[in-house]
C-alpha cells in the first residue's frame, strides 16, 4: 500500500494543500537574503545586521510594528540613517523566486482546497497575496494579520479554520523542519522543503495524482 493509502485508510483522504511563502516559493529564505541586502544598504557586517534584524522581525511577523516601525529600530540598533525609499527596495525586493512552485501551484486541480500560512510582514504579504500568480490560493494565513507565527499551534488552528477542514485532510508544505514537525503533531501531513528531489519525492508519496507536477530538471 502506497503512503497515500495507507494514510487515507486510518483518517481519510487528502483535500487542501496549504504552502509556506517563504523558502517554498523563493529559492533559500527571505530573512537571509534581506539580511544579506541590508547589510550592503547599512554597510555593516552581516553578523551584526543578523543579530538585530532577526529579534526585531520576529515581532514584525506578529505585527508588533509596521514596516516604517521596523525600519526605525533597525537603525536606532545599529546606528546608522538610511533613505525610506533604498531600505523598502532592499527589504521587499529581497526573495529570489522558486519559478518551479509557481508552476506546481497553478497545476492543483480544483478539487482541492489550496492555502497560504506564512511567517509574514506588514507590505510584504501584500505583495505576496497581489501576485496574479497567486490566484490559485483560496485562503491566505499571514502571522502578522492573526498575531501568532508558526510553529504555535495557533498559527495551524487559523488555517484549519481558514480551509473549514480536519488538519489530517491537509498537507502542508514548509522548508522549516521545526514547522514540519509542529503540524505534523497537530494532524496535518507535512511535507518538508530541503533539497528539490527529496521534496519531490515526499509530495509524490502522498499525492501520487500530482506527481507529474514535481518531475523534470527543477526537481531532481
Amino acid at each position: 500500500m502506497s503512503a497515500a493509502a495507507a494514510a487515507a485508510a486510518v483518517d481519510g483522504p487528502i483535500r487542501a494543500i496549504a504552502f509556506d511563502w517563504g523558502g517554498v516559493f523563493t529559492e533559500g529564505t527571505f530573512d537571509a537574503r534581506a539580511v544579506t541586502a541590508l547589510a550592503t544598504l547599512f554597510r555593516r557586517p552581516e553578523e551584526v545586521v543578523a543579530g538585530s534584524y532577526y529579534p526585531l522581525m520576529e515581532h514584525l511577523e506578529v505585527g508588533a510594528f509596521d514596516l516604517p516601525g521596523f525600519q526605525a529600530r533597525l537603525e536606532r540598533e545599529l546606528g546608522v540613517a538610511t533613505d525610506e525609499a533604498a531600505f523598502r527596495a532592499a527589504f521587499l525586493d529581497a526573495p529570489l523566486e522558486r519559478a518551479a512552485m509557481y508552476e506546481v501551484l497553478a497545476g492543483i486541480p480544483e478539487r482541492y482546497g489550496v492555502a497560504m500560512l506564512s511567517n509574514n510582514a506588514p507590505e510584504l504579504c501584500d505583495r505576496v497575496r497581489t501576485d496574479p500568480r497567486m490566484a490559485r490560493i483560496e485562503h491566505f494565513v499571514f502571522s502578522n494579520e492573526i498575531g501568532v507565527r508558526k510553529p504555535d499551534a495557533a498559527a495551524f488552528a487559523a488555517l484549519t479554520e481558514a480551509l473549514a477542514l480536519p488538519p489530517y485532510a491537509t498537507v502542508f508544505i514548509d522548508d522549516n523542519a521545526h514547522n514540519v514537525a509542529a503540524c505534523e503533531t497537530l494532524g496535518f501531513r507535512g511535507v518538508l522543503l530541503d533539497t528539490p528531489g527529496r521534496f519531490a519525492e515526499r509530495f509524490r508519496a502522498l499525492l501520487p495524482d500530482l506527481g507529474h507536477l514535481v518531475t523534470g530538471p527543477a526537481w531532481s
